[in-house]
């Protein structure tokens, strides 16, 4: 998206700030507003229109967050890019920035360069979304979890209406906010832990306005939990018992969790299966899986296959502890391309993205959980999460672009302390120091080895 000529608006109090951005972004080709608080913000957009919006957190009067709920409640603003650059750092404030309505994030201070890339991209990618099926598609062409990016981002109000070979569904936004859920026989979270299992399916929006409902969650926060859950059950996977087997509770649960307080109530009350206790508590497999997991492996629970119901089955356990990798991307193709690699290794596809997809392939007797996440700064919610129960991550780079979005994700990484190997398929970024170029599935072996080199 050309961004020369554009208007933007530079909201601070500081009037050094406002200078040096306005001469920086001036120089860039924007047209420039000032503003020194969120109400003064207000009435410039109420007479000019603006094209993207950069604004501090602290101000007098109205500050940056009241200022982006504002913006966001007014249907001529909810594509508009908002950026919050201020010198707030902590995690919590990041995420209130996020949840109050913006796309993006800066600590002061930063570079001018830098903030223009970020516009540049941020801008690009939103109009990329905005004209790419809107409101209608299919979960082959874009996953459930970027549908649901897609609604936080833009704010829409309205009902969004699935329908796929195991069922139908709908959910229902205002603002950012999931008002409420269904799917089948399933409502609220569990009907949307269970939609992001969906690898294929039509969906068509439906604009309108949406009364109060079930649910009541930020987006963000459903996608923070459908990571957690997903996250956790992966590392419980040789726990959960198989479907046909007889589930049989050996002592009452004696712990906090609610989900594992109910499930074993219900299996001490007669549902001897999952399949059982799924139709009677209405619960999504995720959570199921989950508590199911958790009262085999704490030893409340004993799973009994059929040909042996006086046997109490043991969890599988794999020969090889298997390594989590994370795999950072910013383009779909991109992505493809590196899993073809390293399918070439496996003996099933590995399904390209989406919180709810873990894939096992074995590499050189290697065995590896892989989950592919999007890498943008403005998802690190999400992948944070997943890196910090991974062995490490792989950053595939494309473009130029991305050397910003992989030295915030090498960054993060960092302080977790997980390695990140960055990889790409373009020699033409040969030259960037610390960029491997993968051409051959022996070339992503390398990378996966380097992750598991000691000190790497």
């Amino acid at each position: 998206m050309p961004l020369a000529g554009k208007t933007i608006l530079i909201v601070d109090d500081d009037e050094i700030i406002l200078c040096m951005l306005e001469r920086s972004l001036g120089e860039a080709g924007f047209v420039v507003l000032k503003a020194a608080n969120g109400k003064a913000a207000l009435e410039v957009v109420s007479r000019q229109p603006v094209d993207v919006i950069v604004s501090d957190i602290s101000m007098p009067e109205m500050d940056g967050l009241a200022f982006c709920e504002r913006i966001r409640q007014d249907p001529e603003f909810v594509d508009v890019p908002f950026i919050f650059l201020t010198a707030r750092r902590e995690e919590e404030d990041w995420i209130r920035g996020l949840r109050s309505g913006a796309d993006e994030y800066l600590v002061k201070p930063v570079q001018p360069s830098e903030l223009i890339t970020r516009v540049e991209i941020l801008s690009d990618r939103i109009h990329q979304m905005r004209s790419a099926g809107r409101l209608t598609g299919n979960l082959r062409d874009i996953t459930f979890c970027e549908v649901l990016q897609l609604f936080e981002m833009t704010r829409k109000r309205g009902v969004l209406h699935l329908e796929a070979s195991g069922g139908k569904g709908i959910l229902a936004f205002t603002d950012g906010t999931l008002m409420d859920a269904a799917w089948n026989d399933l409502e609220g979270e569990d009907a949307v832990f269970e939609m992001f299992t969906l690898k294929d399916g039509r969906f068509r929006f439906q604009p309108r306005e949406v009364p109060s409902g079930k649910m009541t969650q930020p987006i963000g926060f459903v996608l923070m939990e459908t990571a957690r859950l997903t996250d956790e059950l992966a590392t419980l996977a040789g726990a959960v018992p198989a479907g046909a087997e007889t589930l049989v509770l050996k002592r009452p649960f004696e712990g906090e969790d609610a989900d594992l307080h109910l499930v074993s109530r219900t299996i001490d009350e007669g549902c001897a299966n999952a399949a059982a206790i799924r139709q009677k508590l209405r619960m999504s497999q995720v959570r199921l899986q989950l508590a199911l997991a958790k009262l085999v492996e704490g030893g409340y629970v004993a799973a009994r296959s059929a040909a042996a119901s006086d046997a109490v089955a043991t969890p599988a356990k794999a020969e090889t502890t298997a390594a989590k990798i994370l795999i950072a991307f910013t383009d779909h193709d991109a992505l493809s391309q590196c899993l073809s690699f390293l399918e070439h290794f496996g003996d099933r596809p590995i399904p390209q993205s989406g919180l709810s997809d873990v894939s096992r392939v074995i590499v050189s007797s290697q065995v590896y959980d892989i989950v592919c996440l999007r890498g943008e700064k403005r998802f690190s919610f999400m992948w944070e999460l997943v890196l910090k129960t991974s062995a490490g991550a792989i950053f595939i780079l494309k473009t130029e672009g991305d050397k910003e979005h992989a030295a915030f994700f090498s960054a993060r990484a960092a302080c977790l302390q997980k390695p990140v190997v960055r990889v790409c398929f373009d020699v033409a970024l040969r030259r960037t120091t610390g960029i491997r170029v993968v051409t051959t599935p022996d070339d992503m072996l390398q990378a996966l080895s380097a992750l598991r080199q000691p000190g790497r």
